[in-house]
């Protein structure tokens, strides 16, 4: 796998562009505690996403990769709340106080069929085992550093507000975000940040593709439509 050069992408883009900042001294001085914090902490990063990529857990069984990103906000000042919605792997890390309540969407399933050495061509480490699709390796991580400056930079100026990290199972195929919603855990929060591993560093506030569950009910005298088509087979979806 390329090493993620882009791995705090994120929480750089949370703390605030440095280029931008540097329009104003003032606020460059108060940015550079979570800057400076992300600059030396690049290895403490880069280890946590190469451990969960080489231990890939399925959507609601990520219970190793749950509990590095837990393990660390906890060395870090968040509290924790665990296996929220109905959800062993699921979490909310807390910290400080007040408003704006920042939350942070932290993902970190693999997916089926997708184990892959670190080469640039098709190299299953294992045939048909799970492996991290599309970077759900940084996922949790770059949310959880940008969780970490932010507090710093919180802390350092004294400043009120509230991050939160919701640590969300089954990124993809499993809708974990659909039960967090439905528990409510973001009614008091401002504004929620989701990332996603790209070539190129920008904000957008597009839309995106939803997980979207229907049931069907069919009403009618059952029938094979080829076999015996002469009944009258009327179905209806509600």
């Amino acid at each position: 796998m390329r090493k993620i050069a882009g791995l705090l992408l994120f929480a750089g883009l949370v703390v605030g562009s440095s280029a931008e900042a540097k329009k104003n001294d003032k606020n460059n001085a108060k940015a550079k505690v979570a800057i400076d914090y992300l600059n030396s902490n690049f290895a403490t990063y880069d280890k946590l996403q190469k451990t969960i990529w080489a231990n890939p857990e399925l959507g609601f069984l990520e219970n190793n990769s749950s509990e590095l990103l837990k393990q660390h906000l906890r060395e870090n000042g968040f509290t924790i709340e665990e296996g929220v919605a109905g959800m062993p792997t699921a979490f909310v890390a807390t910290y400080g106080s007040g408003k704006p309540v920042i939350g942070l969407l932290a993902e970190f399933d693999a997916l089926p069929g997708l184990s892959q050495d670190t080469v640039p061509y098709r190299k299953p480490i294992i045939e048909n085992a799970p492996g991290q699709g599309c970077g759900h390796n940084t996922f949790g991580v770059a949310s959880s550093a940008a969780a970490v400056s932010i507090s710093k930079w919180l802390t350092s100026n004294k400043k009120s507000g509230t991050i939160k990290v919701y640590g969300s199972p089954a990124e993809e195929g499993g809708a974990g975000k659909v039960y967090m919603v439905r528990e409510g855990l973001f009614k008091d929060v401002d504004v929620v940040l989701d990332w996603h591993p790209s070539s190129r560093n920008a904000v957008t506030t597009n839309g995106g593709t939803a997980m979207v569950m229907v049931d069907y009910k069919f009403y009618g005298k059952p029938a094979h439509a080829a076999g015996n088509p002469g009944k009258d087979v009327r179905p209806s979806m509600l």
